[in-house]
């Protein structure tokens, strides 16, 4: 019966249908794709995720299933070889595998999912891109991916430029934004997207001698490309990341090596024409920093290059400082759990613990090894570190065709911005990512590899696949049903956000649907409710501190005085120190209201210490802690502590709360005064 039926649908799709190349509905979907995820929000989308998840799907099952039918009718005699290597094979399914069973022994496993649908579905499209790459045709995936990224491109900088003229932000962009938030604009992403991607572009520039050519329309289209290339590079420029610069750099440094070697025996240097053509690219790319920022400047104030360059801007050196912290405090949760390690997406949760400063927190730590290796152990961070140099390596071995020196340019350039900086959580730069390293890997020459069974790899592959999209779809109704009780909760409809919540709590990635519940429940004074709510929470997160200070705020108002001083000492503990106030705010509370006036002496120095911290950071405005809900958390404690504490430390708490108070307002003025977006 199995067997009947599937022949029955693939005579249906590959026979019934003639009209359809299934294959190349496939390439288009992705190039779609592509397009599709660079435009919206960069693909930083759940959305975005749940349709890579069903592409990787529809890519592996019709290569499959059109190379069975086309062994079968048009009879190919002995099989051909695979191009997908079992060395790459392996690698990527075992990189698979380990981020699968890190999510399976997740200690924050309300979050991660996303991740997991998107490492298997992008190994996925890395294998149909190899074996896409070997397909003969009349115009080469790789060019078709560059036409598609080089009208994107400047689609997409065309919007940015507006963006960066009409909005507050002061770094530029591109599509990488959120316009629902305030907050959600992401420069340093874009700028990988660009790292990534001008190498093509470049490519796409100097396929043709135009500047050495007689003819002069030539000539003259050759200096448009070199402008456009130049308009690249000046939408990197205006991201104002330092590090994307240091490793763009990089890639033209290694650019004028590989030219170097390439030319020390056959023929001169042509420094001449590089020369020539550099200077007309940055020439373009400068032109349009300057005059962007002359625009923007009518508008809002524009970014000292200056005071970036010299570490004096608003963010100072925290942002070097901190990278540091977030690499020391990856390194140690990694050894912590060298083998699966904490989960997918884990960091955000339980870096806070080894918090050094105020807000000093991220949901990554800024280097893709070390992420790996804290959420999902050393084993899946050492695969993925050995797959990518394996192939660039092998890459630069050999000799370098024109694309694969370009692919090596963008790859190394990428990796390089990676190891201070992880976007990989973009889908449209992990998709770009994958696809350019497959296109790379397709021509490499492995001198010794494990015959793989082809009919073993459609299993894997088309297993994998299909549960993966099994997955996405249950999953999919528990997101929407919470996604319309957190409209329904925006608009103050609580009953209803209720309603929707229950629906959908059995989810597995539920997120904060769980807190939601637990704070709707607390306000409306359903306790036991809101106890159950965050028991829900815990079975999948017990390393947020948000939980339990909610749990600690629903036992304080069961007056379980004793449990709930426990559980605000968890809070605190395992981030609330740093990044909640109110935690302290509600123990100290606490702790009067109970008249343990001995307890409160114990933690009067610990508290002033973190107090201190505060304040000093809501001076300086660190990480717009002025402008949270901390400020009025830690006025509300140090007034507490003048009362407590004896008629000669009372000027310090007084003062103390007069200094965050009038550097709150302070801040606060300085954001109503400034001027709107125009754009929304």
């Amino acid at each position: 019966m199995q067997l009947y039926l599937k022949q029955k649908l693939s005579k249906f799709l590959f026979e019934k249908m003639p009209s359809y190349d299934w294959r190349k509905i496939c390439e288009r979907s992705v190039l779609t794709f592509l397009a599709f995820a660079l435009f919206w929000k960069g693909g930083k989308s759940l959305e975005a995720t749940w349709l890579l998840t069903f592409l990787a799907w529809m890519c592996t099952y019709v290569y499959w299933w059109s190379l069975r039918h086309t062994e079968r009718v048009e009879g190919w005699g002995k099989p051909k070889n695979d191009p997908v290597h079992s060395i790459l094979w392996f690698g990527m399914m075992m990189f698979v595998g380990f981020t699968v069973l890190s999510f399976l022994k997740s200690s924050t496993g309300n979050y991660g999912l996303d991740e997991v649908l998107r490492t298997g579905s992008l190994a996925l499209i890395f294998f149909w891109v190899m074996r896409k790459s070997k397909e003969n045709g009349k115009q080469s995936f790789f060019e078709r991916v560059v036409h598609l990224l080089l009208i994107a491109l400047l689609v997409a900088g065309i919007i940015g430029l507006f963006v960066y003229f009409f909005q507050p932000v002061n770094r530029f962009v591109g599509t990488f934004f959120d316009y629902r938030f305030h907050t959600d604009y992401w420069p340093n992403a874009w700028a990988d997207f660009i790292l990534l991607s001008w190498p093509l572009v470049a490519w796409w520039v100097m396929r043709e001698r135009y500047f050495v050519t007689s003819s002069a329309l030539s000539f003259v289209e050759g200096l448009l490309r070199y402008c456009v290339l130049g308009l690249i590079i000046g939408f990197l420029l205006l991201s104002y990341s330092r590090g994307a610069m240091i490793a763009f750099g990089g890639q033209i440094i290694l650019w004028i090596v590989f030219v170097s070697l390439k030319h020390w025996k056959r023929s001169p240097f042509p420094w001449k024409k590089m020369l020539l053509n550099g200077s007309v690219t940055f020439a373009v790319a400068l032109i349009l920093f300057f005059s962007s920022n002359t625009l923007r400047s009518s508008f809002f104030p524009i970014q000292s290059v200056g005071e970036k360059v010299t570490f004096t801007a608003s963010e100072g050196t925290s942002s070097v400082s901190e990278r540091a912290q977030f690499w020391n405090q990856a390194w140690v949760l990694s050894v912590q759990k060298p083998l699966t390690g904490w989960g997918p997406y884990s960091f955000r949760f339980v870096q806070p613990r080894l918090q050094k400063g105020v807000l000093a927190t991220s949901d990554h730590p800024h280097n893709v090894i070390l992420k790996f290796a804290a959420e999902r152990g050393w084993i899946a961070a050492l695969i993925f570190l050995t797959l990518v140099l394996t192939i660039l390596i092998k890459a630069v071995r050999m000799e370098l065709k024109s694309h694969q020196l370009f692919l090596v340019l963008g790859l190394t350039g990428f990796l390089a911005h990676s190891m201070i900086d992880y976007n990989l959580q973009f889908v449209a730069i992990a998709l770009l990512f994958w696809l350019m390293l497959g296109m790379l890997a397709v021509d490499i020459e492995w001198k010794s590899t494990i015959k793989l069974h082809k009919k073993l790899v459609r299993f894997f592959e088309v297993t994998l696949a299909t549960s993966l999209l099994v997955v996405a779809v249950l999953e999919s109704q528990g997101m929407v049903l919470s996604s319309f009780g957190r409209h329904a909760e925006a608009r103050g409809e609580v009953e209803k956000a209720l309603y929707w919540y229950d629906k959908a709590k059995d989810q597995n990635m539920s997120r904060d649907m769980h807190l939601s519940r637990a704070k709707i429940l607390y306000d409306l004074r359903r306790l036991d409710e809101a106890k159950n709510a965050i028991s829900d929470y815990f079975e999948q997160n017990k390393e947020d501190p948000r939980a339990w200070k909610r749990l600690g705020d629903i036992l304080r108002s069961q007056r379980e005085v004793e449990e709930a001083l426990e559980v605000y000492q968890i809070a605190y503990e395992l981030g609330g120190k740093y990044n909640d106030a109110s935690i302290m705010n509600a123990h100290t509370e606490l702790l009067m209201d109970s008249n343990q006036w001995i307890k409160l002496e114990e933690i009067k120095n610990k508290y002033t210490a973190v107090m201190k911290e505060f304040v000093d950071a809501i001076e300086h405005n660190t990480h717009f802690v002025a402008l949270s809900p901390n400020a009025e958390a830690i006025i509300e404690l140090a007034n507490h502590f003048s009362v407590i504490h004896n008629r000669k430390e009372a000027p310090l708490y007084q003062v103390l709360a007069a200094r965050a108070d009038h550097h709150s307002k302070l801040e606060r003025e300085k954001i109503k005064a400034r001027p709107p977006g125009y754009l929304w």
